[in-house]
């Protein structure tokens, strides 16, 4: 593993009963109204809460980035694993309701959603026992990029925001190639897809080593380099992915002007957000990595298979989901509508990266292929909130 870029390890933490917290807390009166208020409780500096964008929106239709779910992020010090925490937000007749309750991990952290804006009450625990503390919504940090996809923002000279990259066949995609037929906005989606070359229609690609043939393949592969990129933030796309194995959904980052030996801050990375490679696969499908290059010029790998996919959601061809990354100088965190799924701390990509969205079709999935071209990958939205360096 390198020594610039490590997967989080559990820490130990004391357990410590929820009412010893009060001995550090002072009271505060939380202001509720009706049955579904939150109780009083008290402030305490073992809780920890943050509002994150807007990173979390299930479901089967589409809708507009500016109504998806703001991420309350909470971390409770010193509470057992399973610790409820509950989520309020203010009603029209100025009360106070629960929208959102979860329980803690074993490192006493909790992801909560909530899709209306203003202020915020975060509670744990009851009676005399509680503590908590408010926020707002208004401390999230603000969009800078957004593409709804309501214009066709793909190779349009107007107001194109995405291009097709100039990918041709390769050592890993001897059978497919980046062409601009892959990619397209229709009602408000981007659609990718994998389907076959119409300019090879009476050939076969052979895989190297393999007697196995396969259609000639064009792929859906758009970027924003030379028309956006940021250094450190958030960054997140709604997305349903294909279905079949044999192909792979992408959501992921580059460096302007590409890598370079040095370790991630000097030379950058390359941050995989999502990758998504048929309902069928035995691990479950879904990764997240990020690469750079060391001093000495070797490729350094980090990340891994999400486990335990179920846990984030489900039907993933035939819902979107939220996949975001937050990025600092310290870590990455990978989320799935707002729950993490990987946590990679040390030294980060210190250059600047531009987004891509891809449905590619390698050498090593052809073999495993079981679905019917064309297949597709939807992009309901795209969005990245700036937060710039950090000390």
């Amino acid at each position: 593993m390198s020594r610039n870029l490590r997967l989080a390890t559990r820490s130990a933490r004391s357990r410590r009963v929820l009412s010893g917290l009060l001995a550090v807390a002072f009271v505060t009166t939380a202001c509720s109204s009706g049955d579904d208020g939150p109780p009083s409780y008290s402030a305490s500096d073992d809780l920890e809460v943050r509002v994150l964008p807007q990173l979390a929106a299930t479901g089967e239709d589409t809708e507009s980035a500016d109504d998806a779910a703001w991420v309350v992020d909470a971390t409770v010090d010193g509470v057992d694993e399973g610790t409820t925490v509950t989520l309020y937000a203010t009603t029209d007749d100025g009360g106070w309701e629960s929208v959102s309750e979860d329980e803690t991990d074993d490192e006493g952290r909790v992801a909560l959603t909530t899709r209306t804006p203003g202020d915020l009450q975060v509670v744990v625990g009851d009676d005399d026992d509680a503590i908590g503390a408010k926020v707002s919504t208004d401390d999230a940090p603000e969009a800078t990029f957004t593409d709804d996809f309501d214009k066709d923002s793909v190779d349009e000279k107007k107001h194109g925001l995405w291009t097709t990259r100039a990918v041709g066949v390769t050592s890993v995609r001897t059978c497919s190639r980046a062409d601009a037929d892959g990619a397209a906005v229709d009602d408000g989606v981007l659609v990718l897809s994998v389907l076959e070359d119409p300019t090879k229609d009476d050939e076969e690609c052979r895989l190297p080593g393999r007697r196995k043939q396969f259609p000639y393949r064009i792929n859906g592969h758009v970027g924003t380099e030379g028309t956006y990129g940021f250094t450190y933030g958030y960054a997140a796309a709604r997305i349903k992915t294909q279905s079949a194995r044999g192909q792979h959904s992408a959501f992921w980052m580059q460096p302007i002007g590409g890598q370079t030996k040095g370790g991630a801050k000097k030379g950058g990375a390359e941050i995989d957000i999502m990758e998504y490679f048929g309902d069928d696969h035995p691990e479950g499908g879904l990764t997240s990595f990020t690469y750079f290059l060391d001093k000495a010029g070797k490729k350094q790998t980090v990340g891994g298979w999400v486990p335990d996919l179920d846990q984030y959601g489900e039907g993933w061809a035939d819902q979107y989901h939220v996949f975001s990354v937050e990025w600092t100088p310290q870590e990455y965190v990978f989320r799935i509508d707002g729950k993490v799924t990987h946590r990679l701390e040390g030294e980060t990509s210190g250059k600047p990266e531009f987004l891509i969205l891809s449905l590619l079709s390698s050498d090593y999935e052809l073999p495993r292929f079981n679905g019917e071209l064309p297949e597709h990958m939807e992009v309901d939205w795209a969005r990245v909130w700036e937060t710039g360096p950090k000390s």
